[in-house]
C-alpha cells in the first residue's frame, strides 16, 4: 500500500468520523430542544396500581422499583376523582411498598390506578388548608395572568413562583407557614402555563422572559399595598427570580429570597442530565454549541451564578442531594460565593423539590426556617447577612 493510499483512507476514514459525530450531535441538540425548551402539557399517566387499602394504610404497585424509589416520604396520590396522603413506608417487596395512608378526597378502591405529586394537597388553598383566598388576574407584557392572593397584615407580601411544568400547587407545602403568620401573598402563573398566554417561541426561557411575569405580580403587589416583597422560586422559579433580581427596577422591593431546588445555571443541568444517558462530554459539549445555534440559547445568559455578585438580600436556599434534574453542584456553588447572604441547607435523600417531603422531621424543620425568614426579613434590608438556623 502506497504512503498517498494510506493518507487518503486514513482521511477519509477520520471524514466519516467526523459525520458520524456531528450526526449524533446533531440528534442529541434535538433531545436537548425536546427536553428543555418546548412546552409540553402532557396528559396526566395513573400508572400506580393500588393492591390493597385499610384505613389508615395502603400498599401501592410501581412499575417498576425504580419507580417505587424515586417516591419521597411525606407526599400525595392522586387519581381522576381524589386525593390522599402517604406517609412512611412500611415495607417493600420488590416493586410494593405499603405506607402510611390519609384519604383526603374522593373514593378509592383496590385496583385503583394513581399517581404520586410532591405537591402533597389537592385543589388550591381552600380545599388544602382552608385558607381563604381570591382568584385575581394581572396585567403581563403578554397578556393577563392569573394568581391566588391571600390577604394578611403587614406591607411585606410573599409572591410563590413554581417551577417549569408544574403550577401553583408548588406553593400549597409551605402556604401555611405564611398564612399562619398572617402575611399577605400571591401565588401566580406565569407564560406558558396551562390556560395563559404562549411565548411567541413556543419554549421555556428560564428566566430570560419570564421575569417579566414576575415583575406584573410584583407591580401587582406594590399597587395593592406592599412595600416589600419576598420572592419564593422552584427549580425554574428560581430562574426567574435570579433574572428578576438582575433586570427589573422593581428588585429594590425585594427584601428576601426562598429558593428550592433552584435552576440557576441550564448548562449545568444539560450536562447532568446527559451524564445520566450516558453521553459523552464530548458529544454533549458540541450539542450545546448546535443547540445555541439552531434554537438560541444563550447559554452564558442563563448561567445566573456569574451575576451572583449582584444579589443584596438574604436568601435561604434548599436542596436535595438525591436530585436528578437540577445539579445539586449548583446551589452549592451559589451558596459557596456568597457565604454573607446564602443560607444552605442540604437534604440528605431528597428528590429534585422533594426538601419538604423528605419525612415529617424535616417538614418541621423546612417550615420552622422558612418562618424564620419571613419574620427577619420584615424590615425591608435592615442588614445584608442572615444568622444559620439552628438545629
Amino acid at each position: 500500500m502506497t504512503r498517498k493510499r494510506l493518507a487518503l483512507i486514513i482521511g477519509g476514514l477520520a471524514v466519516s468520523l467526523g459525520v458520524v459525530v456531528f450526526g449524533v450531535a446533531w440528534y442529541y441538540s434535538l433531545q436537548i430542544e425536546d427536553g428543555a425548551l418546548r412546552v409540553k402539557h402532557d396528559p396526566l399517566k395513573y400508572e400506580v396500581e393500588v393492591v390493597e387499602l385499610e384505613e389508615d394504610r395502603i400498599k401501592l404497585k410501581f412499575p417498576t422499583e425504580e419507580d417505587l424509589r424515586k417516591q419521597p416520604e411525606n407526599t400525595g396520590i392522586e387519581w381522576p376523582d381524589g386525593y390522599a396522603r402517604v406517609g412512611g413506608t412500611l415495607n417493600v417487596d420488590g416493586a410494593e411498598a405499603l405506607r402510611k395512608y390519609t384519604l383526603l378526597e374522593g373514593v378509592l378502591v383496590v385496583g385503583q390506578q394513581v399517581r404520586f405529586g410532591q405537591n402533597a394537597f389537592p385543589g388550591d388553598p381552600d380545599r388544602a388548608h382552608g385558607i381563604t383566598f381570591k382568584e385575581i388576574q394581572f396585567a403581563s407584557p403578554l397578556g393577563v395572568l392569573a394568581a391566588w392572593q391571600i390577604d394578611g397584615s403587614g406591607n411585606t407580601w410573599v409572591i410563590f413562583v413554581h417551577g417549569k411544568g408544574a403550577s401553583r400547587r408548588q406553593a400549597l407545602r409551605m402556604l401555611p407557614v405564611v398564612e399562619g403568620k398572617n402575611l399577605p401573598s400571591l401565588v401566580i402563573t406565569y407564560r406558558n402555563d396551562s390556560g395563559a398566554p404562549e411565548d411567541p417561541s413556543d419554549y421555556y426561557w428560564y428566566g430570560l422572559t419570564e421575569w417579566e411575569d414576575l415583575e406584573a405580580a410584583a407591580a401587582y403587589a406594590l399597587d395593592h399595598g406592599a412595600t416589600g416583597l419576598v420572592v419564593v422560586g422552584y427549580s425554574m422559579g428560581g430562574g426567574i427570580i435570579a433574572n428578576f433580581l438582575y433586570q427589573s427596577p422593581l428588585a429594590d422591593r425585594v427584601v428576601g429570597v426562598i429558593l428550592d431546588s433552584p435552576m440557576l445555571d441550564l448548562d449545568a443541568t444539560v450536562d447532568m442530565a446527559a451524564e445520566i444517558r450516558n453521553v459523552p462530554a464530548f458529544l454533549t459539549t458540541i450539542a450545546k454549541v448546535i443547540s445555541g445555534s439552531r434554537f438560541g440559547i444563550d447559554w452564558d445568559a442563563l448561567d445566573y451564578l456569574d451575576r451572583a455578585d449582584e444579589i443584596s438580600v438574604p436568601v435561604l436556599l434548599f436542596h436535595g442531594d438525591a436530585d436528578k434534574r437540577v445539579p445539586v453542584s449548583i446551589s452549592e456553588r451559589f451558596a459557596e460565593s456568597r457565604p454573607d447572604l446564602v443560607t444552605y441547607e442540604l437534604f440528605a435523600g431528597a428528590p429534585h423539590g422533594g426538601a419538604w417531603n423528605r419525612s415529617e422531621e424535616h417538614t418541621s424543620e423546612l417550615q420552622s426556617q422558612a418562618y424564620l425568614v419571613c419574620r427577619l426579613l420584615l424590615e425591608k434590608k435592615k442588614n445584608h447577612s442572615m444568622p444559620v438556623p439552628h438545629h
